[in-house]
């Protein structure tokens, strides 16, 4: 080895090796091994290996010469093309459910590594799995129990009218969480004969019994905080229609975790796109990507989508 050049872990091994194969040429393999502490399968192998330079006795590396499972030029081709596509709005996994619409058969983390392998997401923003902590019983029944609440439209999605005279616009969502089967509607006021609307409409579209809504203590929802008296339109509809309804404690949301998820899930994949100059408009929009949403495969539901959750329930 020349001088001046320090040693790095490999060159030191290497070296190692080589003096442990001297000995076995002089003293015999087995008192070799016992010597330095190493097999004497090792020992053997080493000397086998050895041509007179301790470069020959380097590690060499266990890396496969083929890959026989590694994605062919035409997958990969198709990756690329579905993650210029999805993967700035939706993440990987909007990247991997376009891929899985066009016949890719590979599994999600195998479709994350290829892309990556190949450069793809290395300096556009990050959508990182999260971890999902099941707090709660798990509902086996479509309609045991579904999710309700408000969301606020963001003021910087309105225009038009709506903006220059200060109008707000609100979402109302129902998750159904057994399935995950997700329902939205828009209005132009938060108040409970909107939630009597939506109530209506939710059980039109929704091709299973509602058994109970759970739902947040509102007054959209109820006046149980405000009035020993007076009931709510919406319990009252509720009552006629033989749904129970829950009330989540106060300052408590993460107990409509599903809705409050999915919420985040139409702000990130929904209004930081969109605009609107009308309810009808929001509603055409909602529209669209609800059918979006209902048919995106989730990590939670072991890659599979609401729609399908939903028809294997109905056929079980």
């Amino acid at each position: 080895m020349e001088k001046g050049f320090p040693m790095n872990i490999v060159t030191q091994e290497a070296h190692r090796r080589q003096g442990v194969v001297r000995l076995a040429k002089r003293k015999g393999k087995s008192f070799a091994a016992k010597i330095y502490g190493v097999s004497l399968s090792s020992v053997k192998r080493w000397c086998k290996r050895y041509d007179g330079t301790w470069q020959s006795l380097k590690e060499k590396s266990h890396k496969p010469h083929s890959h026989p499972k590694r994605h062919t030029d035409e997958e990969e081709k198709l990756i690329k093309e579905c993650f210029k596509e999805n993967y700035l709005r939706y993440g990987w996994d909007g990247v991997y459910d376009a891929l899985i619409r066009q016949g890719y058969n590979r599994s999600f983390s195998g479709m994350v590594y290829a892309a990556k392998r190949m450069g793809l997401g290395k300096d556009l923003p990050k959508h990182g799995s999260r971890r999902h902590d099941r707090r709660y019983p798990e509902v086996l029944v479509p309609g045991e129990k579904v999710q309700i609440d408000v969301k606020e439209v963001p003021y910087n999605c309105l225009r038009g009218a709506l903006r220059r005279d200060g109008k707000h616009l609100f979402q109302w969502t129902a998750i159904d969480e057994c399935t995950r089967l997700r329902f939205v509607y828009g209005f132009e006021e938060h108040t409970p004969e909107n939630s009597v609307k939506f109530l209506k409409l939710l059980v039109k579209a929704f091709p299973f019994k509602i058994q109970t809504v759970q739902t947040d203590n509102g007054t959209e929802f109820t006046y149980k905080f405000i009035s020993d008296s007076e009931i709510c339109p919406f319990d009252r509809v509720l009552s006629l229609m033989g749904i129970k309804h829950i009330l989540i404690p106060p300052r408590t949301p993460w107990h409509n975790g599903k809705v409050e998820r999915s919420h985040r899930n139409d702000q990130r994949y929904f209004y930081d796109w969109e605009k609107f100059s009308s309810v009808d408009e929001l509603n055409q929009k909602l529209a669209v990507h609800l059918e979006w949403s209902n048919n995106k495969t989730m990590r939670t539901l072991g890659r599979k989508s609401p729609i399908q959750l939903l028809q294997e329930a109905l056929l079980a």
